[in-house]
């Protein structure tokens, strides 16, 4: 069969016959550089850290793993950072001294903490306040409380009892006031310890493993500073207790170092932008504290007697104490477990101090700032594509 072609046309396929592969247009392939396009999403996360694993905390914590990596022909995520970090700085020596970059608000990013910090120091909230106000209260006069409740007066007066109050809370007040400087400063102790692992650590699970311990060193350091503070003063009260209650400073000492254990895990929580577990576990052992209280108040009315029964069992075989020792040592157990994975994570620690020099603005026609030895970029190792691993 022939076909006329004019001129200007082609001849047309005929049907039933598959056009040539190599006329067919080529399927759109992926960028030969997948690192620059994630350079390019990432680029102000990439410029204000000052480590590469800094960069790997941030990717983890964007949902970039390993195996997510692995696409961008990298063996793991940190090296994939390491890249990134030396993309950056290298990018910047090519194309001369970058300006800061200005946000909305007219402020250079450079002023601020780097973005992978952005959640540091952040309080702990207004909705937390009550919580705390609550537990302090509690561990001032919550035994004196449960104590009346259950007992009455026998008689005394409303001096007698407010002597009496003010005796039994002394300690617990002074020890207290004397373990917020060890709280600060084994807060402190965490924090730097953190930042220096991970200036020098090579890998995220180096990172955590290094880190898990210094929480829990921290937190032991806390307990022994409290209990110091409160033994002494504890055991020298009389020993008729509160009320012709008979006292159990051991009992007593393990629920105020339950709530300092508490407060100590939160406030940490809360300083490293994780605050919603912090308010959370101090508003149920605020709320584990108020139970027993309601219920005797319930108590007294008619027809409720029954609901004395718990509080007064428990009160009568361990002592009032019992209460806010179960209330707080359960939060304190769950917080803990929060937060050894939770500041185990190198995203919520890092450099809040100054700028890096190479993002620092020069006046015009000053020399390049030098590089400091050993951040010279080195190209990254590449990982093998699936394809390419059985030729």
């Amino acid at each position: 069969m022939t076909t006329s072609l004019r001129p200007g046309t082609s001849a047309a396929t005929p049907v039933g016959i598959a056009e040539d592969p190599a006329d067919a247009p080529a399927p759109d392939r992926a960028p030969a550089d997948p690192v620059k396009a994630l350079l390019r999403r990432h680029h102000a996360l990439c410029a204000g850290a000052v480590h590469p694993l800094e960069i790997a905390a941030a990717l983890e914590k964007h949902g970039i793993g390993d195996r997510v990596a692995a696409e961008y022909r990298h063996r793991d995520v940190f090296s994939l950072a390491e890249e990134l970090h030396a993309r950056v700085e290298r990018d910047e020596d090519t194309y001369g001294q970058a300006p800061p970059s200005t946000r909305h608000d007219g402020t250079a990013t450079g002023e601020h903490r780097p973005a992978t910090c952005a959640a540091l120091r952040a309080g702990r909230g207004r909705a937390g306040l009550p919580a705390w106000l609550w537990l302090t209260a509690y561990a001032l006069a919550g035994d004196c409380a449960v104590t009346l409740l259950l007992h009455g007066r026998h008689g005394r007066s409303a001096h007698a009892l407010a002597a009496a109050a003010v005796n039994a809370a002394a300690p617990t007040a002074l020890a207290l006031a004397c373990a917020v400087a060890p709280a600060a400063w084994c807060a402190h102790w965490f924090t730097e310890r953190a930042r220096r692992v991970l200036a020098r650590s090579r890998g995220l699970d180096e990172f955590a493993r290094q880190v898990r311990p210094a929480l829990l060193v921290a937190l032991a350091l806390f307990l022994g500073a409290l209990l110091a503070c409160l033994w002494p003063a504890r055991t020298a009260l009389p020993p008729g207790g509160l009320l012709g209650v008979p006292a159990r400073p051991a009992l007593d000492c393990a629920a105020v170092a339950a709530l300092g254990a508490l407060f100590f895990l939160a406030r940490l929580l809360s300083a490293h932008g994780l605050t919603r577990a912090a308010v959370t576990a101090t508003l149920a052992a605020a709320t584990a504290e108020a139970l027993p209280l309601a219920s005797l108040l319930a108590a007294r009315l008619p027809g409720c007697e029954a609901l004395r029964w718990p509080v007064g069992w428990a009160a009568g075989a361990y002592g009032p104490a019992v209460v806010p020792l179960l209330a707080c040592t359960l939060p304190a157990l769950a917080l803990l477990a929060h937060a050894v994975p939770a500041l185990s994570r190198a995203s919520v620690h890092g450099r809040t101090d100054a700028p890096h020099p190479s993002r620092t603005a020069l006046p015009p026609g000053a020399p390049p700032v030098p590089r400091a030895p050993g951040r010279s970029p080195r190209p990254a190792t590449p990982h093998p594509v699936r394809g390419e691993q059985g030729r």
